[in-house]
């Protein structure tokens, strides 16, 4: 990880992880159920981070944690980025454009991390645009993959990049040039279903399907360009991924537990999908990772390639109303 290009004293920096620590400790913040880091170690000490992270917690941690900006604008990240942040775009941890949930090639990943000079034994926060809770679905998709490698202690910046700005701290600006390091990866698909394993969640019975997209997508009445037909997993919920936000910020834990519990979320064995596992990643993330509930999986590849594969669908529409949405998608292109 680079040096940053912000001097900071020793004395200030503890200062600055003692009253983050308290921030963390205190009862009001547990009062409000903010997510932010669980705990804030002085120098010398291992820093635990949470699944969601602060503003003001990330920036009392600059030069301790490592931050992945997952912007793909190379220009605007010169333009201003979190202090210590290595770019690495959305783009690299998703497939190809006929199928772009799929899991990117391993080698090509590995080497784009390791180009950037992280480290999987070193806490490591992931940094969205902060535009809006689409955003967010980006961090989670990427927090999802670095768990699945082996990066352990992991965080997304709440609000992301733009939060962090807005909040008056510092900026760093230019290109930057990590030190690469040595990376061996391997996946463990312990929180990835396939479409093989939904297919078998399908056929036993097993376990919850819920559906993370926005109504229209669960009516049969919107599907994603890469998709062959609208439609849903057979028997599957549906939940909007952006219940759980405030604009381009995720809830209090508070508020997260009370959605969780008043729509019946807390399900073990959930399987959570979208149109290309982004939105999904969100659904993921919330449930396994904020409100800790066991055996929750995130089937990546989602309806593109179920409906590519032609799988069993339920709300299809027929083939009159399918031709009509068709034509209302295409003026609608015209128009926007």
């Amino acid at each position: 990880m680079r040096a940053l290009n912000i001097t900071r004293s020793p004395i200030m920096r503890t200062l600055k992880l003692l009253a983050a620590s308290a921030t963390l400790a205190s009862a009001g913040a547990l009062a409000n159920g903010l997510p932010a880091v669980d705990s804030v170690a002085l120098p010398g000490d291992r820093i635990v981070l949470a699944s969601v992270i602060q503003a003001p917690e990330l920036e009392a941690l600059l030069g301790s944690v490592q931050i992945v900006d997952i912007r793909g604008d190379k220009d605007a990240f010169e333009a201003g980025h979190i202090p210590g942040a290595v770019q690495i775009g959305y783009g690299a941890f998703r497939g190809p454009k006929t199928n772009p949930g799929a899991l990117p090639e391993l080698n090509a990943l590995t080497q784009a991390l390791g180009a950037a000079g992280l480290r999987a034994d070193a806490p490591l926060v992931v940094a969205h645009f902060g535009e809006n809770s689409t955003d967010f679905g980006a961090a989670a998709r990427v927090y999802w993959t670095f768990k699945s490698l082996g990066f352990e202690n992991l965080s997304i910046l709440n609000g992301g990049t733009k939060g962090y700005l807005a909040a008056g701290f510092e900026a760093a600006k230019g290109a930057v040039s990590p030190v690469a390091s040595n990376l061996e990866l391997t996946f463990n698909d312990q929180w990835y279903a396939s479409t093989e394993t939904v297919k078998a969640r399908i056929d036993s019975g097993q376990g919850r399907l819920l559906d993370s997209r926005t109504p229209a997508f669960y009516a049969g009445e919107a599907w994603h360009g890469a998709a062959k037909k609208p439609g849903i997993l057979p028997g599957a919920d549906n939940f909007a991924f952006t219940a759980f936000f405030d604009e381009a910020s995720l809830k209090s834990q508070a508020e997260v537990n009370k959605i969780v519990a008043a729509n019946g979320l807390d399900q073990a064995q959930t399987v959570s999908y979208c149109n290309t596992g982004h939105w999904a990643a969100t659904n993921w993330f919330v449930l396994s990772e904020v409100a800790q509930i066991p055996e929750v999986t995130l089937y990546a590849e989602s309806m593109v390639e179920w409906s590519n594969a032609e799988l069993p669908m339920d709300n299809v529409p027929g083939a009159a109303k399918f031709a009509l949405l068709k034509v209302k998608k295409w003026a609608d292109g015209l128009i926007n």
